[in-house]
């Protein structure tokens, strides 16, 4: 076996936002051109930028009102929880804060058990996830810190919450005194972890297994852990070059009521421990465009990990249904991974009392959401009183049976990418090794693993509900008369940010503006005839766009 440590597949940051104070009021003033059917010929027209702060409205519809949107930009740098589901056709949390009718429940994990295998240590693990459960508006989660004396296999989890549980293991597999130091990378990654495991299955108990440091013998004790505590899904966000000793490590891969799910890597095409195992899903990466209310664009990360085993015989479920190959091919399924398109993570430094918010990605961000989809799977076959789902390998793989029919109901066949270091890596119709079978369709996924067997029968795809997640903007009173003193008011409003700058371009001279709240407001003491169209353009503090055109009348 290898002695070198472990790579950890980084969270990989994009870039970071630091928290900051706003105060309300005018910023800046410039020129600018002049939009179509503005005011006179030659007339000079202004540009000004305002900071709002915003209270969210938590997903209320404004009334409707003049105003048309023009564009929402899909440069989004940073995608929230919210819009993760919705990108992938998952239900919106239900409000947690009510009673959750059974279904409700299993549809949030509850009841159900991840296992969140990384190394060293995060103290502050408890207030990143608090952080960013607050920003997200997530169910809160207890922190518990388990040891020696804890009783194993764990008692089963509480159905009504979550709960996480921080644990130290050594490489014998048992739960130990010692703690890992810090390192800030492996921090990053155990924040990634817990948040996005959370924020896919937010009732589901979270154990977080620390080795404490990241050897090789360390990490299997770790995942030797796992197996002791109970049924669940084991995320393994690391991985090493594969060689002839990977097959000696898969028997801790054979709990019959355990789920393994690992990263493939983010290096390009490389095949890895423990990803390349056959009974662990194999997880690579996509780069995600998304649009709240419209479907996903997706193409294949060009730094995913995957490729064709030299060590492992391919397993049935491949052989079967991937023509000659006669070798493990990695990776099984895929997911949004791109830093570029990134998703938010909240980190406390040592010493540090306020997050830092980062946009991360990495196969690792991948990998733990679909851990959190197969514990989401597990709820439903629990209510449905079915067995958990073990190595979920079959079922997936049964859709590329041309008798089910369901492969582009369960998956989004991602066809369009290729890896910058290998031109025969791209990804293609049907299997790839970059993306796998594809990126899951959530709800119709969950339908094929609720079944006992393969599928026989087409699984339809249901209509994704529109996620809350675009700033609103609601003109009112934006007309006025000639020669008179005129006021007029746009309001903002943001399920989610609690920041907005706004820059409104195309202003006739003469007219003030101030903020207020989350209000900018209008004045024009000696208003001339005609028709200005402003283009009002939004930036959140959480990364998102849009951009609209609202009409300035004066008769």
């Amino acid at each position: 076996m290898p002695t070198t440590p472990i790579r950890n597949w980084p969270s990989r940051v994009g870039r970071k936002f630091l928290a900051f104070a706003i105060a309300s009021g005018l910023v800046a003033c410039g020129g600018g051109g002049s939009p179509n059917g503005g005011g006179s010929a030659g007339e000079p027209l202004g540009t000004v930028t305002l900071e709002l702060n915003l209270q969210p409205v938590n997903g209320v519809v404004l009334p409707a009102s003049a105003v048309t949107p023009l564009a929402i930009g899909i440069d989004y740098a940073t995608y929230t929880p919210a819009q993760i589901r919705g990108s992938y056709g998952m239900q919106a949390t239900p409000d947690w804060r009510g009673a959750l009718n059974p279904q409700q429940s299993a549809a949030l994990g509850a009841g159900q058990t991840i296992y969140l295998v990384t190394a060293y240590r995060d103290s502050n693990i408890g207030q990143e996830l608090e952080a960013f459960n607050t920003r997200f508006d997530l169910p809160p989660c207890r922190l518990s810190r388990a040891g020696p004396t804890q009783p194993l296999p764990l008692p089963d989890p509480n159905p009504e919450g979550c709960e996480l549980q921080q644990v130290s293991s050594n490489s014998a597999g048992n739960i130990s005194t010692t703690l890992g130091d810090y390192n800030s990378a492996w921090a990053h990654e155990t924040a990634l972890d817990v948040q996005w495991a959370h924020a896919t299955a937010p009732l589901a108990r979270l154990v977080l297994i620390e080795a404490q440091d990241a050897t090789l013998s360390s990490m299997l004790g770790a995942i030797k852990l796992a197996n002791q505590m109970g049924p669940g899904v084991v995320s393994m966000s690391f991985g090493c070059p594969e060689g002839s000793w990977t097959s000696d490590t898969d028997n801790l891969f054979s709990s019959n009521a355990m789920s393994y799910v690992a990263a493939t890597g983010d290096r390009g095409p490389e095949v890895t421990w423990p990803a390349v195992s056959a009974r662990v899903v194999a997880v690579g990466g996509t780069t995600l465009r998304y649009i709240p209310g419209t479907p996903k664009v997706e193409s294949s990360w060009n730094t995913t990990g995957g490729g064709v085993s030299a060590y492992t015989p391919a397993p049935n479920y491949q052989s079967a249904r991937l023509g000659s190959l006669t070798m493990r091919a990695v990776a099984d399924v895929a997911m949004n991974a791109d830093p570029n398109t990134g998703q938010y993570v909240a980190r406390i430094a040592p010493g540090a009392s306020a997050a830092t918010w980062t946009s991360a990605g990495g196969t690792s961000l991948a990998a733990v959401q679909w851990a959190g989809l197969l514990a989401v799977g597990n709820a439903q076959r629990k209510l449905a009183g079915k067995a958990p789902l073990g190595a979920p390998h079959e079922v997936l793989y049964s859709t590329l049976l041309p008798s089910t029919g369901s492969h582009l109901a369960a998956f989004t066949d991602v066809t369009s990418g290729t890896s910058a270091n290998c031109s025969n890596c791209a990804a293609a119709q049907g299997y790839d090794t970059a993306t796998g079978l594809g990126t899951p369709n959530i709800e119709s996924l969950l339908a094929l693993l609720a079944q006992d067997q393969q599928a026989d029968s087409p699984v339809a795809t249901p209509i994704a509900q529109k996620q809350p997640g675009a700033t609103r903007i609601q003109a009112s009173t934006f007309e006025g008369g000639a020669g008179q003193p005129f006021k007029g008011t746009i309001a903002f409003s943001d399920p989610i940010a609690a920041k907005l700058t706004v820059t409104i371009s195309g202003i006739p001279a003469g007219v003030q503006w101030t903020s207020n709240g989350a209000e900018v407001i209008a004045q024009w003491l000696a208003p001339r005839r005609g028709n200005f169209p402003l283009v009002v353009s939004t930036r959140s503090d959480l990364g998102q766009r849009t951009e609209t055109q609202i009409s300035l009348t004066v008769n």
